[in-house]
C-alpha cells in the first residue's frame, strides 16, 4: 500500500510538473543521427574505410609511458609500456548505438617491475600496477532521445569529479563497469543519473596471479544515484547516494550519501574563483558488516578554493576522510591518483594502531609557461584524522604541452615523505619517488 501511495504521488508531481513546463521530453529522435565527430585526422582514416563510415566515430588512442617509481625499503621499479585502445561507435538508428573498444597494454621492458601488490611480481620491488593486458574496455548498446540516455554492458562511467565512481583512466588499464545505466535531463536545469553495476573490472587487468581473483574484478551489487541541480544563479548543487556491495571486500564497501556545491564566481573578464564544497558521510551495509565490524558512521568533508587571473591558478584545499583503528572512510571505485597526493600512498584510508582516516592540507597551483606549456604543482600535509598522528608530505610537480589536436606530451614528478611519528605503519612512513614521462595519440 505503501508503495502505491509512493507512486501515485510521484505520478501527480511529474504531471503537475509536466503542465508547468519543469518537464521536458524533448523531440523523438531522428531515424539517422551522426556519432560525435573524430579530429580532421581521425575523420581522414575513417574514410578510407568509405562514405558510410565517417557516420560513426573511430576510436584510438595510444599512449607511450616511462615510468619510475621506488619506495624505501624496496628495489626500484621502472615500467615502459605502451597502452592501444581501438574501437568504433556506430551512428544511432531511431536513437540507438552501439559502442565496441578493445584495449591492449603491452609492457615493452617485461619484467623489471612489479605490476601487482601483492607477492608476486617479484615481491621485493616496488609496484607499478600497469599489467600487460588484453581485453574487451568498452561494449554496450545504448540509447538516445526523450531527454534520456540508457547504457546497458561494459562501458566507462565518470561521475562528478571521481573521487567516488571513475573509470582511473590514469593507469595504462582502465577501470570498468558492467552495469545499466539511466541518464535524464527531463526536469528542467536537472541531470540526474542511475546505474546498477553487477562487475567491476579493475586496472589490474585479465591475467592476476592465482588466488588473487579480486585483482581481476569485484562481482558486485553497486547502485549510483546523482542529481545535479543547475538552476542556481552560479553554480551547480549535486546530491548522490552509492551503495557499495563488493564480494570479498567488506572492508571497502559501505553506503554513502553526500552533497557538494561547485562553482566558478567570475570577478571580472580576468578574475574568478573556483569553489567547491561538499560533505558525505559512510555507513555500514549488509556488504560491509564483518565478525568485528558491524556500524560504522564516518564523516567526509572537503573544501577547495583558489583565485584564477586568466590561466594562472593558485588555491588552497582541505579534505578530511574519517576513521580510526579498525575502519575509514572508503572510496574504493574513484580514480584515487587525483586526490591526496600523486604518489598514490593514500589508495587505501590508513586503520592503523597509531590512528585512522585522513586529514590532507593541500596548496596548488596551475601555470602557464612558455612555448605552450602548462605548469602545475601541489603540496600536501597529511594528518590522521582521530589523532595527532603525522603521516607525511608531498611534493607533485609536472609540465604538459599539447603539440597538435592528435598530439601531448607529459612529464610529471612525485615525493612522498613519511614522518618519524607514524614508524610502526609500514607504508605510510616509507618515502615514494615516482616519475613519469608520457606521449598520448588520439585520433
Amino acid at each position: 500500500m505503501r508503495i502505491l501511495l509512493l507512486s501515485a504521488l510521484l505520478l501527480t508531481a511529474a504531471a503537475s510538473a509536466r503542465a508547468d513546463g519543469l518537464i521536458d521530453t524533448g523531440s523523438a529522435p531522428a531515424r539517422w543521427e551522426d556519432a560525435e565527430p573524430n579530429t580532421e585526422l581521425g575523420r581522414k582514416v575513417l574514410g578510407v574505410l568509405g562514405e558510410e563510415a565517417l557516420h560513426g566515430r573511430l576510436i584510438f588512442n595510444q599512449r607511450l609511458r616511462y615510468e619510475y617509481a621506488e619506495q624505501q625499503g624496496l628495489e626500484a621499479s621502472n615500467a615502459f609500456t605502451l597502452r592501444t585502445r581501438v574501437g568504433y561507435e556506430t551512428p544511432k538508428f531511431y536513437g540507438l548505438y552501439m559502442l565496441a573498444e578493445f584495449e591492449n597494454n603491452w609492457s615493452i621492458n617485461g619484467d623489471d617491475y612489479r605490476p601487482y601488490p601483492v607477492p608476486q611480481g617479484p615481491p621485493t620491488q616496488t609496484v607499478i600496477p600497469d599489467p600487460r593486458n588484453n581485453e574487451i574496455n568498452q561494449l554496450f548498446l545504448g540509447f538516445s532521445g526523450f531527454n534520456n540516455g540508457f547504457k546497458g554492458g561494459r562501458q566507462v562511467i565518470n561521475l562528478d569529479n571521481q573521487r567516488f565512481v571513475g573509470a582511473v583512466d590514469w593507469r595504462q588499464n582502465d577501470q570498468t563497469y558492467d552495469a545499466v545505466r539511466w541518464t535524464s535531463e527531463m526536469l528542467q536545469d536537472t541531470w540526474v543519473s542511475y546505474a546498477w553495476n553487477w562487475r567491476v573490472n579493475r586496472i589490474f587487468g585479465v591475467y592476476p596471479p592465482a588466488g588473487y581473483a579480486n585483482l581481476e574484478r569485484f562481482e558486485s551489487n553497486n547502485h549510483f544515484f546523482n542529481v545535479h541541480y543547475e538552476g542556481l544563479p552560479v553554480g551547480t548543487l549535486g546530491a548522490y547516494f552509492y551503495y557499495l556491495d563488493l564480494e570479498q571486500a567488506a572492508a571497502v564497501s559501505g553506503s554513502t550519501a553526500g552533497l557538494f556545491y561547485e562553482a566558478t564566481i567570475k570577478l571580472d573578464d580576468n578574475w574568478s574563483l573556483p569553489v567547491r564544497l561538499e560533505y558525505a558521510f559512510q555507513t555500514d551495509n549488509s556488504g560491509s558488516r564483518t565478525a568485528t565490524v558491524q556500524d560504522f558512521w564516518f564523516n567526509y568533508g572537503h573544501v577547495s578554493v583558489a583565485g584564477k587571473y586568466k590561466g594562472l591558478e593558485l588555491g588552497i584545499s582541505y579534505e578530511y576522510l574519517g576513521g580510526n583503528s579498525q575502519r575509514a572512510f572508503q572510496t574504493p571505485l574513484a580514480t584515487l591518483h587525483k586526490f591526496n597526493g600523486q604518489a598514490d600512498v593514500f589508495l587505501t584510508t590508513p586503520t592503523t594502531s597509531v590512528g585512522g582516516g585522513l586529514q590532507d592540507y593541500r596548496v596548488f597551483v596551475n601555470a602557464p609557461l612558455p612555448w605552450k606549456i602548462q605548469g602545475f604543482g601541489s603540496f600536501h600535509y597529511f594528518t590522521a584524522a582521530d589523532t595527532s598522528t603525522t603521516w607525511g608530505h608531498e611534493v607533485d610537480v609536472g609540465i604538459k604541452r599539447k603539440f597538435t589536436e592528435n598530439l601531448t606530451g607529459l612529464v610529471k614528478f612525485a615525493q612522498y615523505w613519511g614522518s618519524g611519528s607514524s614508524a610502526n605503519v609500514g607504508a605510510l612512513a616509507s618515502n615514494v619517488t615516482k616519475v613519469w614521462v608520457q606521449v598520448d595519440f588520439s585520433l
